[in-house]
């Protein structure tokens, strides 16, 4: 049996009975705390809060007035007459409550009513004024809003006037243009050529004149916006600068009448800019009614604050005894409430404490990591190992039930591992060894196609030399078919070398060559069949590995592609083949089809020799296969794959060729 101190049971009941004493601790000092604040206030409430709660009053009378300032502020609209009668109805509170009985014999009476009802004329005058200055920013704010609203409306015509001169030039200038192509003398050509000018120049100027109009706008939207001098005086000088380039921009403009439209409109929006009540000039009578405003508000603060501190006066002699009366329970209470806040203190420390090390650490923390590994384990993850945040586990003496289970997961994830691992070697050892088996049969077969098809080539070839020699007038003719008998011959050649592997030529290969080559070759497939090809610029891209053999790919790729695009059924649009290209090093080439796709194959094997989406008799299923092992002997690699959207991708990774390749 484990020993019951270094077990999980064990240290659960530990930490609970040390939670229970904490707690218990806990309550005892709080009721202690409690019992004394009670018997302090109760002799608190029997002696000087009746003081207190008229004090309370004048507080409630004074923030009458200060709440009428707030809503004076906050709607600076109200009308004059409720204001007053809303002053007067918060006076006549406070001197209500200053005439009770209860401050008749305070003998700071006399002082505090004099002081106070300085301070209620005097806000009375603040409030006043600040009523009618609010008056004045309302009208001036709706003059404002009419002057943006006049702004926005010339801006827009501005900017339309100025994109239809823009849209009619351009519109010459093309009609010129297409006269000056075509001109047959000098003269037809030279007038073109003047009016051509004229136009460009005329339509730079309009293009001055709106990107000027439109700073100008939004220079005077910026006014508007301004909050301060400085920031309006910026923008004014700005505004005027930006009105001499304007009008320089105008001067010798042509007699037409969409330019006199133009510069009616432009000299409305120089009056918002210079005329009388311009936005500029509106803007600084509305920052010196909003400094107005503040001052008002400032002496109508400060009023308030003295009649406030009046009456603060008043009631701090009724609160000094009530003062005195509650330091003495309040020192009771902070002293009992600084132990009470200190006994808490520990015992949260010491729960936490025993939260965090007894349970959350040495259990729930170990038994979430062991979940965790758990799940991991469960979705194939092998990686890691398990951390149980126990510094003790590792030792033995200190062994539990969750350091055993640690241990027992450790066992289990190796096992997995190594079984997960044998496993991949045996799938990989078994393509291999499939690969190997049918490139064996490969190169079994392309032997036998060699043998019998070299001989009636070798035959042919002599042939043709007799047939030159007899007839030179044939031999152009005799030459072009001696070209292809030699193609053919290589690529038996190439046939013969892609089961054993054997060495190629590896050279630099310019890759628009091969590609150019493939694409001539089917070019009368391409204009039969109407499919359009979208080729990246390949030029002066150079690869590494064999021109021929690297053709062979290409154009095995791209008929495959017109193939599997040739039997689509009632397709909705024309055939493309897109050939992208990804530089880097290596290179990576794609070429896609809107084809019929992969027929429901996978890419990795349609890569087997004989396995084709092709009908029967149309295709044998060895050029994809023979592509990919010309690909891997080149050092490169070929992948397909479908394409989501309907069709294939061939993607193709090329070694960059570099100079340390001919060493």
């Amino acid at each position: 049996m484990r020993h019951w101190r270094g077990s999980i049971r064990g240290r659960l009941l530990a930490a609970l009975i040390l939670v229970v004493l904490i707690a218990a601790g806990v309550l005892a000092v709080g009721m202690g705390v409690m019992l004394r604040a009670e018997n302090d206030f109760r002799t608190l409430a029997q002696d000087r809060i009746p003081a207190v709660a008229l004090a309370g009053e004048l507080a409630e009378a004074t923030g009458d007035l200060a709440a009428l300032a707030m809503q004076m502020v906050a709607d600076p609209a109200m009308p004059a007459t409720p204001m007053q009668q809303a002053i007067d109805k918060a006076a006549r509170g406070v001197e209500a409550v200053l005439a009770s009985p209860v401050l008749q014999a305070a003998p700071e009476r006399a002082a505090t009513r004099a002081a106070t009802s300085v301070a209620e004329r005097d806000l009375r005058r603040a409030l006043t004024d600040f009523s009618r200055i609010s008056a004045d920013l309302a009208q001036h704010a709706r003059a404002e809003a009419r002057a943006g609203i006049e702004l926005r409306w010339v801006h827009a015509d501005a900017q339309d006037q100025v994109q239809g001169i823009l849209s009619d030039l351009s519109f010459n200038m093309d009609t010129q243009l297409a006269a000056l192509v075509s001109a047959a003398d000098q003269v037809t050509r030279s007038r073109a050529e003047q009016a051509l000018s004229r136009d460009w120049l005329l339509r730079d100027r309009m293009q001055q004149i709106g990107s000027e109009a439109a700073t100008l706008t939004a220079l005077l939207l910026q006014a508007r916006s301004a909050d301060n001098l400085d920031a309006l005086e910026q923008a004014r000088g700005l505004g005027r600068d930006t009105l001499d380039r304007l009008a320089l921009a105008q001067l010798n403009l042509p007699s037409r009448v969409d330019i006199k439209l133009l510069v009616q409109t432009l000299d409305k929006l120089k009056a918002l800019a210079t005329g009388e009540g311009n936005v500029f000039a509106q803007q600084q009578q509305r920052l010196d009614f909003h400094r107005a405003a503040v001052t008002e508000l400032h002496a109508a603060q400060s009023s308030l604050a003295r009649m406030q501190a009046a009456l603060t006066d008043l009631g701090r002699t009724e609160r000094i005894g009530a003062q005195q009366s509650a330091d003495a329970a309040a020192a009771a209470i902070e002293r009992g409430s600084i132990w009470l806040a200190l006994v808490t203190l520990i015992g949260a420390i010491a729960t936490a404490a025993i939260l965090a090390i007894f349970v959350h650490r040495r259990i729930l923390l170990r038994i979430e990591a062991l979940s965790a590994d758990l799940r991991r384990i469960a979705q194939g993850d092998l990686t890691g190992g398990l951390q149980t945040h126990d510094a003790s586990a590792s030792e033995p003496n200190e062994r539990d039930e969750i350091t055993d289970m640690t241990h027992a997961v450790g066992v289990f994830r190796a096992s997995v591992r190594e079984r997960q691992q044998a496993i991949e070697r045996l799938e990989l050892t078994q393509r291999d060894l499939v690969q190997a088996g049918k490139m064996a049969a490969l190169g079994q077969m392309s032997a036998a196609i060699s043998h019998e098809i070299n001989q009636p080539l070798a035959a042919i070839g002599h042939r043709l030399h007799n047939l030159g020699a007899a007839h030179p007038d044939a031999r152009p003719a005799i030459a072009r078919i001696d070209a292809l008998l030699e193609r053919i011959t290589r690529t038996i050649g190439h046939l013969r070398r892609i089961a054993r592997r054997s060495a190629h030529r590896n050279g630099c290969v310019p890759l628009a060559e091969p590609m150019q080559a493939a694409l001539e070759l089917l070019d009368h497939r391409l204009r039969a069949e109407g499919v359009r090809v979208k080729c990246h610029d390949l030029s002066d891209l150079q690869v590494a590995g064999d021109e021929i053999l690297l053709e062979q790919v290409l154009l095995n790729i791209l008929g495959n592609a017109l193939d599997a695009i040739a039997t689509r059924e009632a397709a909705l649009e024309p055939g493309l083949i897109h050939i992208e290209l990804h530089e880097g090093d290596p290179v990576r080439l794609s070429i896609r089809d809107n084809g019929i796709g992969l027929g429901g194959q996978s890419g990795q094997t349609l890569t087997d020799p004989f396995v084709t989406t092709k009908e029967p008799g149309k295709g044998l299923g060895l050029g994809l296969s023979i592509a990919f092992n010309v690909m891997q002997d080149m050092g490169g690699h070929l992948e397909i794959e479908q394409q989501p959207e309907g069709g294939a991708m061939v993607r193709l990774r090329l070694n960059r060729w570099q100079e340390k390749n001919n060493e």
